[in-house]
């Protein structure tokens, strides 16, 4: 799909080319075209582009798994540089080369021959820009959600990706490395709740009390693309589609000192076979502590069944003969550091199909908080394709 044609991208087009699960024939012939990194036995080379608060406990859970050893860091700021050094030495006897005297110096770390993949945990509003060039740097990468925060940036990350899909890519998504989860999701796929009903979801949490880019809609997407994506990740895993449409509506200004986001509920439909799928999901930073209610949901109902994606079960509407209605999902749970387990290993083996959440989950993740920014901003229901026909870029600086 070639970029002029955004403007009259079809669901079904986009569907088929925006990266829904493997690379295809391409992947398969071009797998192997950077070779396994590192050899048997021999560390794994890691650099780290940002290390503030997410980068700092990323660096953490990086630095408690052997065979890996981080050996350069860039951020623009000097304190976080400078911590996330010590931190490396205190672990490893040995401080990295750090840099970061420009925003633009992490291409400096991803143009270095003695790195194997790159963690980047930087503000939303460089996610899409950095992903571009480190795939087309041929750098594995383990990034933090969102994949973009705009629409036409997100089909520029899908359409390098088409031309560079041996790079491993891993999307801070860690719920998706429950094995568990991915079990009960997969008998899901098979069929074990029957057709696909309602999604009940929502995310309460306590008086916003966030601030710098954070508090800047402009730079972290809104917080449904900055924190929502989670759980709209979780709402495309098991479903495998975009929505069709969506309607949402909300408030802002409430909190003072910010220009996101207050509180908002969004409904989401679904196209053919899931044409009588309706997933709601609520989401707001107003709950007050200890009132019942604050926290996660993330539900699925079917025809036989109902699935509750975090604890990875289903409860059946009727028991099997001689069995019980409760269906747990099978294998070890996990989150964060299994996250980075999954990714040391595709990268090793020159496996991108087999990272836990690939560029797929970060399209299908971001879809669906652009639809919500969309139609709130709008306060009108949109479909798909008017949400892929927005033009908007990141504020990231000039090169």
């Amino acid at each position: 799909m070639r970029k002029e044609r955004v403007s009259s991208v079809s669901r079904r087009d986009f569907v088929k080319n925006m990266a829904l699960g493997t690379a295809g024939a391409l992947l398969l012939k071009q797998r192997h075209a950077l070779g396994a990194a590192a050899a048997p036995g021999e560390p794994l080379r890691v650099g780290f582009i940002g290390v503030g608060g997410r980068g700092s406990h990323l660096l953490t859970q990086v630095l408690s798994i052997d065979g890996v050893e981080v050996i350069a860091i860039c951020d623009i700021n000097p304190g976080n540089l400078k911590r996330a050094q010590r931190m490396v030495e205190e672990k490893s006897g040995k401080p990295p080369d750090g840099i970061g005297d420009t925003p633009y110096d992490y291409r400096k770390l991803l143009a270095r021959k003695d790195l194997d993949c790159v963690v980047i945990a930087t503000p939303c509003y460089w996610h899409s820009t950095m992903y571009i060039d480190a795939i087309r740097a041929g750098k594995h990468f383990y990034g933090e959600k969102p994949l973009s925060i705009t629409a036409s940036e997100l089909k520029a990350v899908n359409d390098v990706y088409k031309e560079n899909p041996s790079v491993v890519v891993q999307i801070g998504f860690q719920w998706g490395a429950d094995k568990a989860r991915g079990d009960i999701i997969r008998k899901v796929h098979g069929g074990l709740i029957g057709e696909l009903l309602e999604g009940r979801f929502h995310r309460y949490n306590g008086w916003d009390g966030h601030g710098g880019w954070y508090a800047d809609r402009a730079l972290s997407g809104d917080w449904m693309l900055e924190q929502a994506v989670h759980e709209f990740n979780l709402i495309w895993w098991v479903t495998q589609a975009h929505p069709v449409s969506c309607f949402a509506t909300g408030r802002s200004g409430i909190i003072p000192g910010r220009n996101t986001t207050n509180y908002y509920h969004a409904i989401l439909q679904y196209p053919e076979k899931l044409n009588n799928l309706v997933v709601h999901y609520g989401h707001g930073w107003i709950h007050v502590s200890g009132f019942p209610g604050e926290g996660l949901e993330a539900d699925f109902i079917g025809a036989k069944g109902a699935l509750n994606v975090m604890d990875a079960y289903v409860q059946l509407r009727e028991a099997p003969a001689g069995g019980s209605a409760r269906i747990n999902g099978e294998g070890p749970r996990g989150e964060t550091r299994e996250h980075f387990l999954n990714f040391f290993e595709c990268v090793r083996a020159g496996t991108p199909e087999n990272a836990n959440c690939g560029i797929a989950n970060g399209t299908g993740g971001s879809i669906i908080g652009l639809m919500i920014r969309q139609s709130l901003e709008e306060k009108r229901v949109v479909t798909l394709e008017e949400t892929l026909r927005d033009t908007r870029k990141p504020p990231v600086p000039p090169a």
